[in-house]
């Protein structure tokens, strides 16, 4: 069994590796105490997604920078530009899989299986959901729908479990509202995005109206309702007249 000494150890390494900017590390330290099969503690699964999304967001970025370059040289009928931009794509994609795999790897296998409470399991389902939605955003045809039959079905799975969890729990409202921007995006389930979104807004904003914010749910929570507000006004103004939409109201957050 993992000594506290032991993960204590591993964490440190992680932030060390992290204030360093050595993610490889950072990741290789956290994969170890995850190995460990022990449920993390908030602190210490703060560091694992940290660690992983430092590995996984500047390769979705290059590539989307890529496809953009790509479809510009596919405009102007340069053939042999386009053949080396996907070279280039390619080798990234090999990259954003093993990065994708060993993520459902270690919360499928350590993780998920050890978590004891609602909030853990949300945590780990919405890591899920995104990971599998991270991979629909490159993979085509039959590998990008079973991508996104997968992110639905732990979306769905998240959304069920968070159902125990206050409505300005922070773990609760980021899993829905990346739930929320899987549908509008990837599925173009627009209205049910909204739907979702909507009323996760309404249901926190309601909470606020009737307690006092501390300052650390102030500090974690309404962040992610600012960003499920922009993300309402935005898609509220993508509607097209005529929609059968229907057009709402936000009401403004006193912060």
């Amino acid at each position: 069994m993992a000594s506290s000494a032991q993960r204590n150890a591993l964490l440190f390494a992680a932030k060390v590796a992290e204030q360093a900017q050595r993610y490889d590390e950072m990741v290789d330290a956290m994969k170890k105490l995850v190995m460990m099969k022990v449920e993390l503690s908030p602190e210490e699964r703060s560091a694992f997604s940290m660690a992983y999304k430092k590995e996984i967001e500047p390769r979705r970025s290059s590539w989307g920078i890529l496809q953009q370059i790509k479809t510009n040289e596919e405009i102007n009928g340069a053939k042999q530009k386009v053949m080396r931009i996907r070279e280039i794509q390619e080798k990234i994609e090999r990259e954003l899989s093993s990065v994708c795999d060993e993520m459902m790897n270690l919360l499928d296998k350590h993780l998920i299986p050890f978590a004891t409470n609602d909030e853990n399991c949300v945590f780990y389902l919405k890591m899920k959901g995104d990971y599998y939605r991270y991979m629909a955003e490159y993979k085509t045809e039959t590998e990008k729908q079973k991508a996104i039959n997968n992110s639905l079905k732990a979306y769905q799975a998240a959304t069920a479990k968070a159902e125990g969890l206050p409505p300005l729990n922070p773990i609760m409202l980021g899993s829905n509202l990346n739930y929320s921007v899987f549908l509008h995006d990837i599925v173009k389930a627009r209205r049910r995005g909204m739907a979702v979104a909507r009323r996760t807004f309404d249901e926190a904003v309601g909470e606020i109206a009737s307690k006092e914010l501390n300052e650390e749910m102030h500090e974690d929570s309404v962040p992610i309702l600012e960003l499920i507000k922009e993300n309402l006004h935005r898609w509220a103004a993508d509607v097209p007249l005529g929609s059968d939409i229907h057009p709402f109201f936000i009401r403004r957050l006193s912060l």
